[in-house]
């Protein structure tokens, strides 16, 4: 019997010299990424349904339709129309961003002497942290919610990344960003006298 081959990660490291970079697909593997990401498709598949008849009533609702002739007529627009349709609407808008974040998206850490750069593509902002304020860099290891499996210390607040990583991977990214830039880190520093 053949041995199982070791899984060699998601992420793709990339070392630039004085950089590492760091791609992390957004999307899980297995059946549970491609199950949620199968339930969003068909999720934006009614809510465009929704928005498009919606849309069409709103459209009658203004004169801006013919309407059918065995419809009655009705006085002014209808405000719970309005308040759905808005609601509805943005709520697609954040379904569309998931979506298109599983289909395409992929965290992008780089880390220099300076600074630690997150940013979630191909939508996102950039997070820019001074890497000597960067304290306790570690692995969780219990996923507490969402947000990921790496995190640090940034003065009161936690940040976390590598929001898809397996555990087992994420120690070794860990080991590898204390090895190359563990001495410019808050806890990495060594004192005047020590």
């Amino acid at each position: 019997m053949a041995f199982v081959e070791p899984s060699k990660g998601r992420a793709k490291i990339t070392d630039l010299g004085n950089k590492v970079r760091i791609e992390i697909p957004v999307r899980s593997e297995g059946f549970a990424g491609w199950f949620i990401f199968l339930f969003l498709t068909g999720w934006l598949i009614m809510w465009a349904a929704g928005e498009v008849s919606v849309g069409f009533e709103m459209l009658r609702q203004f004169g801006l339709l013919p309407r059918p002739e065995n419809w009655g007529q009705t006085n002014g627009v209808c405000l719970f129309m309005i308040g759905w349709l808005i609601g509805w609407t943005a709520g697609g808008a954040l379904v569309w961003y998931l979506w298109l974040l599983m289909l395409l998206g992929h965290e992008v850490i780089t880390v220099s002497a300076m600074s630690l750069d997150i940013v979630t593509r191909p939508i996102g902002r950039l997070h820019r942290y001074q890497l000597t304020e960067i304290s306790n860099l570690r692995v969780l290891e219990s996923r507490e919610g969402i947000m990921g499996t790496i995190a640090f210390d940034y003065g009161a607040r936690t940040v976390r990344f590598g929001l898809t990583l397996d555990p087992a991977e994420a120690r070794q990214i860990v080991a590898l960003l204390k090895e190359r830039f563990g001495q410019y880190m808050a806890d990495g520093k060594i004192e005047a006298g020590s």
